[in-house]
């Protein structure tokens, strides 16, 4: 349940992010519209690399530390997907999720009874229609693909409002544009601190958690200094955005290339006290219609796949 708070924190933080892309202007009459094409562009990929980061600090003390890597090769049906997550406040090892699609199967990593990795586990997988675009939407349903990107460009115009004149270009060159963006805690719409309080609300725990004891034995444990969850109560129900800060670079062929920001959110606790909660992102797409996802048969680990009687069988290719 902790890892669920910390991690509907940490989306809330990139939704903002990603909303406040929106709001460059191309220092002509049609900038926003221009990035605006350049992001809806980027779901239409069908084969590129997405990598991401984030680090979620309390007060400037970092909390959890994040990478994200998804490659998509859809003409050939794969996919495939890492993340890594280690806090630095429980001393615990890195939480590694790890999964590969095919047209025939999904895999998924595998730890052993000691916590080791063992390679991936197989199951048949059938994903109907091949996608074409990065929603995961397949050309017969290209209606809808368009009816959910119309509604996320609606979204954005009404959120942006008057702020899309707010980028500056920071660059032009012959090959990129690059923009920047700073915004404080007054000119952030009504409707996203909205939204945050409510995502905090819902996140927001007592100062217990239930927990299991090597018996089985169901135990009542506090929140400490060695759960992200205690910063996070911290920040109250109500926290705003204090500052956000974004950078992006646009190709002069429209497409986007990479962007970094930092969001900074303010809470005050059960003292009264003031504190920080920021966010900084990185985000980059490279390889686009290069991208090549090597099959899992042929990256030399153990794939294992259940059989009618829910055994634990070795796959041998």
């Amino acid at each position: 349940m902790k890892k669920k708070n910390a991690a509907a924190i940490c989306a809330a933080a990139g939704v903002c992010v990603l909303t406040s892309a929106a709001f460059a202007s191309y220092q002509t009459a049609n900038g926003y519209d221009s990035l605006k094409k350049s992001l809806i562009g980027a779901l239409d990929y069908t084969n590129c690399t997405i990598s991401s980061t984030m680090e979620m600090k309390f007060d400037d003390l970092s909390l959890v530390k994040a990478t994200y890597d998804y490659e998509a090769d859809l003409p050939n049906q794969m996919t495939h997907g890492r993340t890594e997550s280690v806090s630095d406040v429980d001393g615990d090892i890195p939480y590694v999720s790890e999964n590969y699609e095919d047209s025939n199967y999904y895999y998924y990593n595998y730890y052993d009874n000691n916590g080791n990795p063992d390679g991936f586990i197989r199951h048949d997988y059938y994903p109907g229609e091949p996608a074409t675009n990065l929603l995961g939407i397949g050309d017969e349903e290209r209606g809808t693909f368009d009816k959910v990107v119309r509604f996320m460009e609606l979204a954005a115009d009404t959120v942006v409002g008057d702020l899309r004149n707010n980028f500056v270009c920071t660059e032009d060159t012959d090959d990129h544009t690059s923009y920047s963006i700073t915004l404080d805690s007054v000119q952030i719409p009504e409707l996203v601190n909205a939204g945050l309080s409510m995502v905090f609300s819902m996140s927001e725990s007592g100062p217990t958690y239930t927990s299991y004891d090597e018996n089985g034995n169901e135990i009542t444990m506090t929140y400490d200094e060695s759960d992200a969850q205690y910063y996070i109560n911290m920040m109250g129900s109500d926290p705003v955005i204090d500052s956000l800060t974004l950078n992006f670079n646009v190709g002069k062929d429209g497409v986007l290339r990479d962007g970094n920001g930092e969001v900074n959110f303010k809470g005050t606790d059960s003292t009264g006290a003031e504190h920080i909660m920021s966010f900084d992102l990185t985000l980059a797409f490279t390889n686009v219609g290069t991208t090549v996802i090597t099959p899992v048969s042929e990256l030399g680990v153990n794939v294992y796949e259940y059989d009618d009687n829910g055994n634990r069988v070795k796959v041998e290719f």
